[in-house]
C-alpha cells in the first residue's frame, strides 16, 4: 500500500474505471437473459480477481438456483448451500446485504457448509445481493482459494459489479419473464441432451436441429424443446393452448 504522500496514478485509476464501464455496457447489451447472466460472471472474474464466481437467483415461490457460473467446482459449492440450507449466497439472496467469509473452515455462521467447502479448496467467499426495485432477486457470489482479508476497495468493486448485474436483470419486464427465460434454457438443454443421445450429435448440432425445426414450422424454440422433452417427438405444427 502506498504511503500517504505517494500520489495516486490517476491514469491507471481512470483506465480501470473505463474498463469496468465498458464491461458493464456489454453486460447490459446482451439480448438474452442467459448471456447477460454469464457476462455478469465474466465481469466479476475480471474485476474482482477471484478464483470463481456465480449468480444465484431466488424464485418468488421458494427455492434458489445457480443460473450462471464460472465452473463446475463453483456450482458444486453453491449446490451445497441449497442442500444444507445454509450459506452466504442464500442469506444475501433472501435477506439482502453483503456477507464476507474470511475462512470458510472456521466461520461459525455456517457450520455445515463452511467446512465442506473448505475441503473443496475454497476458503474465502463474498456474496452480495442482487435486487430490483421491488425486492431482493438473488446474489452474486465470489469464491477465493486462499484465505482473503477483504480490503474495502475489493468489496466496493464487487458491489459495483452486483449493481450492474441488477441493472441487467431489471431489463426484463418482470420476474416472471426472467424465470420463464431461465426455465426455457433448462428445457432447451434437456431437448439438446435427448437429440445428442438419440442421434450422437454434438451440443452445437443438437441446438441447430431445434432452431431449424422452430424456424421451419413457425414454432417458438422453447415450445419445440418442451414438446420433445414431454413426448419424445418434435412437434410438426404450432402449439396451441387448450
Amino acid at each position: 500500500m502506498p504511503a500517504d504522500d505517494t500520489p495516486i496514478d490517476s491514469d491507471v485509476e481512470s483506465t480501470s474505471e473505463s474498463s469496468m464501464a465498458e464491461a458493464a455496457r456489454e453486460v447490459a447489451a446482451n439480448p438474452g437473459v442467459q448471456d447477460a447472466l454469464q457476462s455478469v460472471v465474466d465481469l466479476a472474474m475480471a474485476s474482482c480477481e477471484c478464483f470463481g464466481a456465480s449468480v444465484t437467483l431466488v424464485r418468488t415461490t421458494g427455492g434458489a438456483e445457480t443460473t450462471a457460473t464460472s465452473g463446475e467446482l463453483i456450482e458444486q459449492a453453491d449446490n451445497l448451500q441449497y442442500e444444507f440450507d445454509e450459506g452466504p449466497c442464500l442469506r444475501a439472496a433472501e435477506q439482502g446485504g453483503a456477507y464476507l467469509i474470511v475462512d470458510t473452515e472456521t466461520d461459525p455462521r455456517w457450520p455445515t457448509w463452511g467446512p465442506a467447502v473448505a475441503a473443496m479448496g475454497l476458503h474465502s467467499v463474498l456474496s452480495i445481493h442482487l435486487f430490483t426495485d421491488a425486492r431482493v432477486l438473488g446474489a452474486l457470489n465470489l469464491y477465493y482459494k486462499g484465505i482473503e482479508e477483504f480490503a474495502d476497495d475489493e468489496v466496493e468493486t464487487a458491489k459495483v459489479v452486483a449493481a450492474h448485474a441488477s441493472v441487467a436483470l431489471a431489463r426484463l419486464r418482470s420476474e416472471r419473464d426472467l424465470w420463464r427465460a431461465i426455465d426455457s434454457r433448462h428445457l432447451i438443454g434437456q431437448a439438446q441432451g435427448i437429440l445428442m443421445e438419440r442421434y450422437r450429435l454434438t451440443p452445437e448440432k443438437a441446438f441447430a436441429v431445434l432452431r431449424r425445426h422452430s424456424q421451419e414450422h413457425n414454432i417458438k424454440l422453447h415450445e419445440v424443446a418442451a414438446t420433445l422433452v414431454r413426448t419424445g417427438q418434435l412437434p410438426d405444427r404450432p402449439v396451441t393452448a387448450n
